[in-house]
């Protein structure tokens, strides 16, 4: 098989993927995007928070925020909660080669 004809597992440019598990985290949502930005610059990333319906709106500004960044995605949880399924969850969202796993 030819370097042309292997598959494509990830998104163009998408080497890695962050998995982010949220509850009530609003606020340190920009502060974690902008030193991602700086620590990621030479790579292709996105980063996907999985949040548990905070309250405090944590993924309806992750949402805002992703319509400016196409790097940057949420998947919101209603009904259910926890670490482990919400990594899981993440993880099969994730189309880039890599996963990593930040809590």
């Amino acid at each position: 098989m030819t370097d042309q004809s292997k598959p494509v597992y990830s998104a163009p440019g998408r080497e890695l993927t962050i998995v982010i598990p949220t509850f009530n985290e609003r606020d340190n949502i920009l502060p974690m995007l902008e030193l991602l930005d700086v620590a990621l610059l030479s790579i292709g990333w996105e980063v996907i928070f999985v949040d548990d319906d905070s309250p405090d709106g944590t993924a309806a500004l992750v949402r805002d925020i992703a319509q400016n960044r196409l790097n940057v995605r949420v998947v919101e949880r209603i009904g259910r909660r926890g670490l482990s399924s919400a990594v899981v969850e993440g993880i099969l969202a994730s189309s880039a080669k890599y996963v990593a796993v930040m809590d």
